[in-house]
C-alpha cells in the first residue's frame, strides 16, 4: 500500500505535538512543588548531616510539628516547646489576608515557624528574627549548591518585596531541594520541594554556622 506524503506529514506533525505535550507536562510537573511523605522526610532527617547542634535541634522541632500545626496569618510563638494554644479557635487579627478576620485554629505563619524552630536550640529572637523581613537581614545569601540542613529558603528578596515565604531546607529530594514550612497551601506545617515556591537561599548568622 503507497502512502501519501500528505499522509506522512501529518502522521510526523501529530508525533512532534505528542513529544511537546510530553516535554511540556514534565516541565510543570518539575516545576510544581512536590508533597513529601512521612517516609520520605524521615529518610531526609535520618541522613542530614548537620552542621551544628542548634540546626539539627532547628530542623528537627520543625519536623516534629509537621501536620499537627495549622497554618495561620500572623501566627507567632515564642515559648519553649509545644504551645498549648495551637489547635484553639481564634479570630486572625492581623490584616492583610485572605483569612484575616476569621474563625480558625491558632497555628503559626512561614516565619512564625522559623522563629519558634531556632529557639528550640537556644537561639534568641533577636538572633533568628521575628518575620522573614527581620529572618532576611539575620541571614547571608548562599548559592543553591551550598544548602546545608537549617538554611532557609525565600519565595522573594528584600529590599523590594512586600510579602514572602520562608522555609527550613532539610535536605535534597532526587535533586531537589526539600524544606519544612507552615504552608497556606496545606494549610499546616509541611515538607515540600522548593520547586516555583524558593528562590533565593540564605543561611542563619546565628544557629546555622559549623560549631
Amino acid at each position: 500500500m503507497k502512502i501519501s506524503r500528505k499522509t506522512i506529514s501529518a502522521a510526523v506533525f501529530l508525533l512532534v505535538c505528542i513529544a511537546a505535550l510530553i516535554l511540556i507536562i514534565r516541565y510543570e510537573n518539575n516545576s510544581r512543588p512536590r508533597l513529601l511523605n512521612g517516609e520520605q522526610t524521615a529518610s531526609l532527617l535520618e541522613a542530614a548531616e548537620y552542621p551544628s547542634e542548634a540546626a539539627k535541634t532547628a530542623v528537627q522541632s520543625a519536623a516534629s510539628l509537621i501536620g499537627r500545626v495549622h497554618y495561620f496569618w500572623g501566627g507567632k510563638s515564642f515559648m519553649t516547646g509545644e504551645d498549648p494554644e495551637w489547635g484553639v479557635e481564634k479570630t486572625v487579627t492581623s490584616p492583610g489576608h485572605s483569612t484575616s478576620g476569621t474563625v480558625r485554629p491558632f497555628g503559626l505563619d512561614c516565619s512564625g515557624l522559623v522563629t519558634w524552630a531556632y529557639i528550640q536550640a537556644g537561639v534568641s529572637l533577636d538572633e533568628i528574627g521575628n518575620g522573614t523581613w527581620n529572618q532576611w537581614f539575620n541571614s547571608e545569601p548562599i548559592e543553591k549548591s551550598e544548602l546545608r540542613p537549617g538554611d532557609l529558603g525565600f519565595s522573594r528578596e528584600y529590599p523590594g518585596s512586600s510579602g514572602n515565604h520562608v522555609g527550613i531546607f532539610i535536605g535534597f529530594y532526587k535533586g531537589r531541594p526539600v524544606f519544612i514550612h507552615c504552608s497556606p497551601t496545606y494549610d499546616n506545617v509541611a515538607a515540600t520541594t522548593g520547586d516555583g515556591v524558593f528562590n533565593y537561599y540564605r543561611r542563619p548568622l546565628t544557629g546555622g554556622a559549623s560549631d
